[in-house]
This record gives C-alpha cells, structure tokens and sequence, in this order.
C-alpha cells in the first residue's frame, strides 16, 4: 500500500507475518490484513509439511500475500529479517510486523498505519495491554528485559521491548538487522536497542494484546530465557562502548 506522509513523502507499507506452528491462526491474521489493503509476506519458518500446505492455500486464497519459506526453523529473528528483505526486494519502504498466533487486536492496524505514515523516519512499536489471560511469568519477565532495554539504551523511551506488533522503516532497520544474527526471541529486543543506538526514534502506543486459550506457545522456557539473558550481556557490554556517543548524540539533539 502506497501512501504519502504529511511531508508528501510517499511510503509503500506491508505486512510481516512469520509463522511456526501457527499456521492455522495466521490465516485470521492474514485475512484481517488484506481487508485493510496491506500486501502480506508470509514467513514459513520451517514449518511441517502439512503446515506448509496450508501457507500455501492462503497465498492461493489472498491477493497480495507472498509466501517465503525456509527449509528448516530459524527462529523469530531469522523469519523476521527474511521477510525485511523479501519486503525491500518487492520495493515497499514499511512493514507491520504482526505474530501469527492472533494475540494482538487487529483493529489496531489502521492507528499504526497513520502513525507510520505521519512518522515514516520512526519505529513504531507497540506497548501492550494485557487483560486477564496473560500469563504472570510472560508478565514479570517483560518487566526484567524492559529494565535491562533502559539500561542498555541509556534512556526510558521503550516501554515495552518484546511486543511483536511494530512497523519499520525498513531502510533504517534492515541494515541495522542484517548486523547481528539473534535469530530467536532476543530479536524483538535487541533490534529496538541498536536502532536507539543508530539514533532512529522509537515510538510506542498502545495495543491490546489476549493470550488465546490451548494457544501453541513457541517459547522455550529454559533456553531462551538463557538466550535472552546473553543477549541483555552482550547489549549492557554494547552499551558502555556507545555511551559517550549514544550521551553527545542526546545532548546535541536538545
């Protein structure tokens, strides 16, 4: 979908669904993106075969929705920065990240889509609100890593660093993306962190976000919580040589 920013810039924005065991939701999801004119990349992040089967329908059943897959499961990380480069390759300048499983309220979509279109230099991300059915240790884990984000960028400017509902500038994050390889779920957290870092502003609203009963959760409990905790190292040890340029570039921007 092409628009034009209230600069007169035009921006192209599409959507990134990348999709692991989540192949029946994602066709929900899919469907309420096309009904607001947003082209599709469909993630197969190595899914099963009867998994893939279904991806393929839905490309079949939607206009606009391309599918790309991998062979073997890369991670969130790893789809997510597949799907940037099919996005750029296909000549959009934005995409909505949206998870397959059907956790975020899609009528959210057309508030983003004006955000993106009146900040097209800006991330926007989604800073969400739980009702009752969030789980109290996804709760109180968010609440570490967001403490950790402050600390590694030196600032409170990311209210929440895991919510996969957020739309890029793709000239801006792909680049950014393709420097480190956190293909799991470190990836929603650590490409917030170094875009602060390469100076792009972070912009965060609100969104509603449900857990949906017998859902199918892809996150490993030990592993990537381990994961996450060497990726918080590496970003802290980031952060103390950045500081003196992440500090001057904050002063001199007042």
């Amino acid at each position: 979908m092409a628009r034009a920013d209230s600069k007169g810039v035009e921006i192209k924005l599409c959507a990134i669904v990348p999709v692991y065991r989540h192949e029946s939701a994602s066709r929900a999801v899919v469907e309420r993106l096309v009904s607001y004119g947003l082209p599709v990349v469909l993630v197969d992040d190595g899914n099963a075969s009867e998994g893939h089967e279904i991806l393929v329908k839905i490309t079949e059943e939607f206009p606009g929705v391309q599918l790309v897959t991998h062979k073997v499961n890369l991670g969130k990380g790893g789809a997510v920065r597949s799907g940037m480069a099919a996005a750029v390759a296909a000549g959009f300048t934005h995409a909505l990240q949206v998870d397959a499983d059907g956790q975020h309220d899609m009528d959210a979509i057309p508030f983003f889509m004006k955000a993106a279109k009146k900040h097209p230099e800006d991330m926007i991300g989604g800073f969400p609100q739980y009702d009752e059915s969030v789980p109290k240790s996804r709760e109180q884990g968010r609440k570490i890593t967001n403490f950790w984000v402050a600390v590694e960028t030196l600032s409170r400017q990311v209210p929440d660093a895991m919510c996969g509902f957020r739309v890029y500038p793709l000239a801006k994050a792909l680049p950014v993306a393709k420097k480190f390889r956190n293909n799991r779920m470190g990836f929603d957290i650590e490409i917030l962190v170094r875009l602060s870092w390469a100076g792009v502003n972070l912009r965060f609203y609100p969104i509603k976000v449900s857990y949906p009963k017998d859902g199918v959760s892809n996150f490993r409990l030990f592993h990537d919580n381990v994961a996450i905790s060497m990726t918080h190292t590496r970003l802290c040890l980031g952060m103390l040589v950045r500081s003196p340029l992440i500090l001057a570039r904050r002063i001199f921007k007042k």
